[in-house]
C-alpha cells in the first residue's frame, strides 16, 4: 500500500503530448489521496512489521514442529540424555548458544535464532546473526521461505572470503593408521580435507585444507593425559590446516601409513558442512578418547550434510576410527580409495629389493661413512647403484624426521650423493607400494565372541569368552596395523560338567602389544603392556583368581615377509591375598614367533617365564602354540596348545574353539 502511495503521489501534473490521461491522473489523485493517507497512518511501522513477520515464522516453525526435525538436531549436536531423559548438546561452549537454555532446548534455541535474525547490528558487520550461524540461517531459510526483503541486511564478507580461500569441490576423509605409541591415536585417526573443484589427476593435492578435531593438551604422555582423556578433562577444537602439513605429521613424523577416502556429498550438501564448520570455529566441546572424540566429531559434521543418517547415534561408550569408515562405506559415502604409504613403508619396500650388502652399503653412505665415490658403489650396475644411492638419500631425509628429534644432523654427503645420482642415466627407482586389498573398515568387526571346548589339567570345560574391542595379535590383519594389538575388556567364562561349576577363569581391563620390525635402519622398540585377573592353578588343584599387571619392553624382527620373531623383558605384580601384603612382583622373559603360513592361516609359539623372589618364592611358565584359520572376514577357528606351570603344578591345555567378528 505505502508503495502505490508514492507512486500515485509522484505522478506528473501533465504528461506531455496526452492532456486527456494528465486530467485522469489529476481525479484519481484527489479521489484516491485520503484512502491512502488514511491507510498510510494506519499501517504499522517498519519495526512493527518485522516484529509481525517474526511473530509469523514463529508460528510456522512451532506448527511444522521444526525445532525436533533431524536437520535442526544435527545443527545443535542434540543427543538423548541416556539416564536423565530429554535433550542435551554435545556442545558445551555456552557462548555457541543463542538462548539460556539452548543446551537443552531445542525449541528455545530455534525460536532465539529466529530473533537474532531480526536484530541489525551496522556497527558490527559481520557480526549478524546471519553471518554468525549461516549453516542455521540456510536450512531455516529454506524451511520458512524467508523473505530477505523483511529482515535486516546482513554483510557476510568475512564468511564469502573463508569460502572463496577454501575453494571447496570434494570432500575427502583422511585415516592416519594406528600408532601405538600415543594413546589419543592407538586405534587411528581420522581428518576432513577439502579438495578442490578441478586437479590435476593423480596429483596429491597437498595445498588443500582440512578440518581436524583435537583436544587442547600440553602433555602428550602421562598418566595425567591418560585420565584428562578419558574423562573429558579437555576441550576439544575444530581447526583448519593446510594438508601438506598433516602428510608431514602423520606421514613421516609418526611414520603412519595414510588412507584416503573421497566421499561422495553432492555440492549443497558440502556447502552446509562448511557453513557449519564456520559456525564451530570458536566453539569447544569436551574432549573423551573413548567416544567423543576425532572420528565421532567429524560425523557429527557429516550429519549436518546428510541428517537423515544419524551416524553418531550408532556409536555407544567408544567411537573406533575405523568403525567410522565402515559405517560411512555402508551408507555409500565411500567412492574412490586411495593408499599413501609413510616414509619408513617406503624404506622397507627399498630394503626388500636389495641384498644385505648393497642394504649395509647404502647405510654407510647416509651417515657419512663412505664417500659417494667409493670404489664399492662404482663398480655396481647402474641400476643397483641407484637404488642404493636413492635408499642412502631416502634414509637420510628418514633421520631428519622429529622421530630422532631433530638431533641428528644431515648426511655430510647428502649433496654429493644428489649429485652422483643425477649423473647416473637410469630413472626414477623409487618402488610401488602396492595397495592392501583390505582397507581399515573392510577388515573384521573389532567385537568378538568366541565359544570353545577343551580340557586343562584333565578336567574338561566349555568356555565363553567375548570383547568390545578390538584386534589381537593373531587375528585377521588385514585393514589394521601390522604387529599392534589393542584388547579392551576381554573376559572369559568357564562351565565345568563334571562339577557343575561356572568359574570366571579371566577379565582383562587392558591389552597392548607392538611389535616394530628393527633392522640395519631402523631401530624401534617393541612394548606390551596388560591388566587384569586371571583364575590359576595351585598345587591342590584349586582355582584362584590373581590380580595381574604386567609390562615389557624388547625388540621385534620380521625375518621374512610373515615371519616375525620377538623377545622381551618383563616385569609384573600380581596380587591375591595368599601374598604377604597382598602382592608378588616377578620378573622374566617372553619369546615368541609369529608365523603367517597362508593367506588364511596363522599361528604363534610363545615361552614366558616370571620368577617371583619375594612373598612366595617361584617361577610359573607357559610355553603354547596357538592357530588362526579365518574361514571369512567375521569367523576364525582357533587351536591352542600349552603346557603351563602355576605354584609349583605343572598341567596341559588344548582347546579347540570358533570365533565371531560383529
Amino acid at each position: 500500500m505505502s508503495s502505490l502511495f508514492s507512486i500515485l503521489m509522484h505522478v506528473p501534473v501533465a504528461f506531455p503530448g496526452c492532456r486527456p490521461a494528465a486530467r485522469l491522473a489529476r481525479r484519481l489523485t484527489r479521489f484516491l489521496f485520503p484512502l491512502l493517507l488514511a491507510a498510510g497512518l494506519a499501517a504499522p511501522p517498519p519495526s512493527q512489521a518485522a516484529a509481525d513477520y517474526l511473530d509469523h515464522l514463529l508460528d510456522v516453525a512451532g506448527k511444522r514442529r521444526l525445532a525436533e526435525s533431524p536437520e535442526w538436531w544435527a545443527l545443535l549436536h542434540y543427543q538423548p540424555r541416556r539416564l536423565a531423559g530429554g535433550l542435551h548438546s554435545e556442545i558445551d561452549d555456552p557462548a555457541f548458544f543463542l538462548s539460556a537454555d539452548g543446551k537443552f532446548d531445542p525449541r528455545a534455541e530455534l525460536a532465539a535464532t529466529l530473533r537474532a535474525l531480526f536484530q541489525a547490528d551496522p556497527q558490527h558487520p559481520g557480526l549478524e546473526a546471519a553471518c554468525r550461524y549461516p549453516a542455521r540461517y540456510h536450512w531455516l531459510s529454506r524451511e520458512l521461505q524467508f523473505d530477505a526483503e523483511k529482515l535486516p541486511p546482513a554483510d557476510c564478507r568475512q564468511l564469502k572470503n573463508w569460502l572463496g580461500e577454501l575453494n571447496p569441490g570434494g570432500l575427502t576423509l583422511v585415516f592416519p593408521a594406528a600408532y601405538l605409541n600415543n594413546p589419543a591415536s592407538m586405534f587411528g585417526h581420522t581428518l576432513l580435507r577439502i579438495d578442490p573443484p578441478a586437479r590435476i589427476l593423480n596429483e596429491p593435492p597437498l595445498l588443500a585444507y582440512t578440518i581436524n578435531y583435537a583436544a587442547e593438551t600440553r602433555e602428550q604422555h602421562g598418566f595425567a593425559y591418560a585420565a584428562k582423556g578419558l574423562f573429558g578433562g579437555y576441550r576439544g577444537r575444530f581447526s583448519i590446516a593446510p594438508y601438506y602439513a598433516v602428510v608431514k605429521a602423520y606421514g613421516d613424523i609418526e611414520n603412519r601409513d595414510i588412507w584416503e577416502y573421497r566421499l561422495t556429498l553432492s555440492p549443497e550438501e558440502l556447502a552446509q558442512l562448511l557453513r557449519h564448520v564456520w559456525e564451530l570455529r570458536t566453539a569447544w566441546f569436551d574432549y573423551y578418547f573413548l567416544d567423543e572424540n576425532c572420528s565421532y566429531q567429524l560425523l557429527s559434521l557429516i550429519e549436518v550434510a546428510r541428517p537423515t543418517l544419524r551416524l553418531t547415534g550408532r556409536f555407544h561408550g567408544y567411537t573406533i576410527p575405523s568403525e567410522t569408515v565402515r559405517v560411512l562405506a555402508q551408507e555409500g559415502l565411500v567412492g574412490d580409495i586411495r593408499f599413501r604409504p609413510a616414509r619408513s613403508t617406503q624404506l622397507a619396500e627399498r630394503l626388500h629389493l636389495l641384498a644385505p650388502a648393497d642394504q649395509e652399503l647404502a647405510r654407510r653412505l647416509s651417515l657419512g661413512e663412505l664417500p659417494p665415490e667409493t670404489p664399492e658403489l662404482a663398480k655396481l650396475p647402474p641400476q643397483q647403484r641407484a637404488r642404493v644411492e636413492e635408499l642412502a638419500l631416502d634414509y637420510a631425509a628418514y633421520r631428519q624426521s622429529h622421530r630422532f628429534g631433530g638431533r641428528e644432523p644431515a648426511a655430510g654427503n647428502t649433496s654429493q650423493l644428489l649429485l652422483a645420482r643425477s649423473r647416473l642415466e637410469v630413472p626414477d627407482q623409487t618402488p610401488v607400494v602396492r595397495q592392501p586389498e583390505i582397507w581399515p573398515g573392510s577388515g573384521h568387526p573389532p567385537a568378538r565372541v568366541r565359544v570353545g571346548y577343551g580340557s586343562e589339567a584333565g578336567e574338561r570345560f566349555l568356555e565363553l569368552a567375548g570383547a568390545p574391542a578390538y584386534h589381537d595379535i593373531l587375528d585377521p590383519e588385514g585393514g589394521y596395523t601390522r604387529g599392534a594389538a589393542v584388547n579392551l575388556l576381554q573376559g572369559a567364562l568357564r562351565y565345568y560338567p563334571e562339577r557343575s561349576a561356572l568359574e570366571l577363569e579371566r577379565f582383562t581391563l587392558i591389552e597392548v602389544r607392538s611389535l616394530c620390525s628393527w633392522n640395519r635402519f631402523v631401530h624401534p622398540i617393541s612394548w606390551n603392556a596388560a591388566l587384569g585377573v586371571e583364575r590359576r592353578l595351585t598345587a591342590s588343584r584349586q582355582g584362584e583368581l590373581v590380580g595381574n599387571f604386567q609390562a615389557g619392553v624388547g625388540l621385534s624382527h620380521e625375518f621374512v615377509t610373515g615371519t616375525t620373531l620377538y623377545g622381551f623383558a618383563e616385569a609384573s605384580l600380581e596380587a591375591a591375598d595368599r601374598f604377604r601384603a597382598w602382592l608378588a612382583p616377578g620378573i622374566g622373559p617372553r619369546l615368541g614367533l609369529l608365523q603367517d603360513v597362508s593367506e588364511r592361516w596363522r599361528a604363534g609359539l610363545s615361552f614366558k617365564e616370571s620368577f617371583f623372589a619375594l612373598n612366595q618364592a617361584r617361577n610359573d611358565y607357559r610355553l603354547a602354540l596357538e592357530n588362526r584359520l579365518a574361514l571369512g572376514l567375521q569367523d576364525v577357528l582357533a587351536l591352542e596348545l600349552a603346557v603351563k606351570r602355576e605354584f609349583g603344578y605343572r598341567f596341559e591345555l588344548l582347546q579347540l574353539s570358533w570365533q565371531h567378528y560383529f
